[in-house]
């Protein structure tokens, strides 16, 4: 959420305290909103989505600018200026990642290099 939020100086919150906010997220049927989605009908809060994006970037920007708060993953956010965030401590929001290559030839630099970006930012193994 933007840093000048009042709920920025904390470290976790709940999805209750989510309710009435505008949301800068991805249109429905994105996995991520999906979640989203599950979550917040899971503990009867309106999820109200302002603001649709459909890429990480302009997220963290619509956020840092002030014109909505986010659930996004925390390597999206880059060095985290003027961002503050928050941990829902009392839902579900994690979503899986999945990177497909063919099986039948070897990945070439390109496809090696995303996989590695991938591993090292994303990974939890």
């Amino acid at each position: 959420m933007p840093a000048t939020h009042p709920l920025a100086e904390r470290r976790t919150v709940s999805i209750a305290e989510l309710a009435g906010l505008d949301f800068v997220d991805f249109p429905a049927g994105y996995s991520n909103r999906t979640v989203a989605d599950r979550a917040f009908a899971a503990a009867s809060v309106p999820h109200r989505v302002a603001i649709e994006i459909t890429d990480l970037t302009t997220g963290v920007a619509y956020v840092r600018n002030g014109l909505g708060v986010a659930l996004l993953p925390r390597v999206s956010l880059g060095k985290g200026e003027d961002v503050a965030t928050l941990t829902v401590d009392d839902a579900d929001l994690e979503w899986q990642f999945s990177l497909a290559a063919p099986s039948g030839r070897t990945p070439r630099a390109a496809a090696r290099a995303m996989i590695e970006m991938a591993r090292e930012f994303l990974w939890q193994g």
